[in-house]
């Protein structure tokens, strides 16, 4: 495949429907989920589990394979710990990198607000990314001065070619036609031209979404927990690739397929974390039901209230296994440490006569579910949903 000649008059429909739909979709979820309360506990568990995503999306892409256990585990641990073997130091490495970096971002930004995007960041983002980790030809936070390749792809050869271009890039990027782009849209042009020009050894791809998770941090978007696009782009690692050289082959600078491509991923990924983030809520809301429920029953303030109010309290999203609890196999048995097999079964049947609880032979659940008999009908609420974001369509178009 030949070297693709890097410009910027590039072309691009901001009118394209699908695009517009997207942008709206994208900042009306972004816009919910900002607005929801959490409790302190609740926004730690879902910025870890979204940091978790990303990371495992934006190493896998690279062929780092870590599990998301894998990555928790790496998180949660004392940096000079090692959590995998030393023949998987290289993915461990990758990993708390990856974290590094989200935390810089988060903290960059919460003291400058308005960071405009510069080579310096760039560089800085890069450094963070590769640091530790023995890449051939590669200096953390520093430009290649040699020729490169990327698969099939054959980005600008010389180490001045490099800096020409990074230059005009950030030129162009604050002061020319993205200046007027929707913030989302800017993120992956950033993220297009600087995985293009690959301005280094190695972490290419890494820095380019790096530097567009950056920007849709700024933006906003992604504000709620950081997570990114990575994790989209992992999943449909071959089309993520075929789009990049889409745009630089077959139409010659024509990004609006690519941003079309990435906008439908950022929908998919506020979807799951608007899903993530009301799920949670919804956990909430079930616990203030069942409290009610014993509190009307006369229940509550007795020791059986007490005792099935916890277990309700503390079951997770996985079934639990009654003969684990009664075999003191399971984490929740010490809740009948000491009682008799019949006071579990009595428990488990006053709460199914409340509705709190569904069995299903062995296996026992919070019957959570039951909070969406006080919600709208779920047509109701996606009439709803298309309405404002046709709305908001309708806006853009008309600006």
């Amino acid at each position: 495949m030949p070297t693709w000649n890097v410009h910027f008059a590039v072309r691009l429909n901001t009118q394209h429907l699908e695009i517009i739909n997207y942008l709206a979709k994208a900042n009306a979820l972004a816009s919910v989920i900002r607005e929801i309360p959490l409790p302190p506990a609740l926004k730690i568990k879902i910025d870890a589990l979204n940091i978790m995503r990303a990371v495992r999306g934006t190493t896998g892409i690279e062929g780092a394979e870590l599990s998301e256990q894998e990555v928790e585990q790496i998180m949660q641990a004392d940096p000079k710990k090692p959590v995998l073997p030393p023949a998987r130091k290289r993915d461990e490495q990758e990993a708390r990198n990856a974290q590094a970096l989200m935390r810089y971002v988060v903290e960059t930004l919460q003291k400058n607000p308005g960071l405009p995007l510069t080579e310096s960041l760039v560089l800085d983002i890069h450094k963070i990314l590769t640091q530790n980790i023995e890449y051939k030809h590669n200096v953390p936070g520093e430009y290649r001065t040699h020729a490169v390749s990327a698969g099939s792809y054959f980005p600008p050869k010389s180490g001045e070619e490099v800096r020409a271009l990074m230059k005009e890039f950030v030129r162009w990027f604050n002061h020319g036609e993205p200046k007027g782009w929707d913030p989302v849209i800017r993120a992956i042009v950033a993220h297009f031209y600087i995985v293009s020009i690959h301005p280094f050894g190695d972490g290419n791809g890494r820095a380019s979404r790096g530097v567009e998770s950056f920007l849709l941090y700024q933006a906003g978007i992604n504000a709620r927990g950081f997570y990114s696009l990575s994790n989209y782009y992992y999943r449909n690692r071959e089309e993520y690739v075929w789009q990049l050289d889409h745009s630089r082959f077959e139409t010659d600078g024509d990004i609006t397929p690519f941003v079309h491509f990435a906008l439908k991923g950022l929908v998919e990924e506020l979807e799951a974390v608007h899903r993530e983030v009301l799920h949670e809520i919804k956990v909430i809301s079930f616990r203030d039901f069942a409290r009610e429920a014993l509190m009307v029953s006369g229940k509550l303030h007795t020791k059986l209230g007490a005792r099935i109010f916890r277990l309700l309290s503390e079951m997770g999203r996985e079934p639990v296994s009654i003969k684990d609890i009664k075999s003191n196999k399971h984490p929740l048995a010490y809740i009948y440490k000491g009682m008799s097999y019949k006071t579990l079964e009595r428990d488990i049947s006053y709460l199914k006569s409340l509705k709190l609880l569904n069995v299903d032979g062995d296996r026992m659940t919070a019957n959570i579910d039951i909070m969406d008999t006080f919600m709208p009908p779920n047509e109701f609420r996606e009439r709803l949903v298309i309405r404002d974001t046709k709305s908001k369509a309708k806006k853009s178009t008309k600006k």
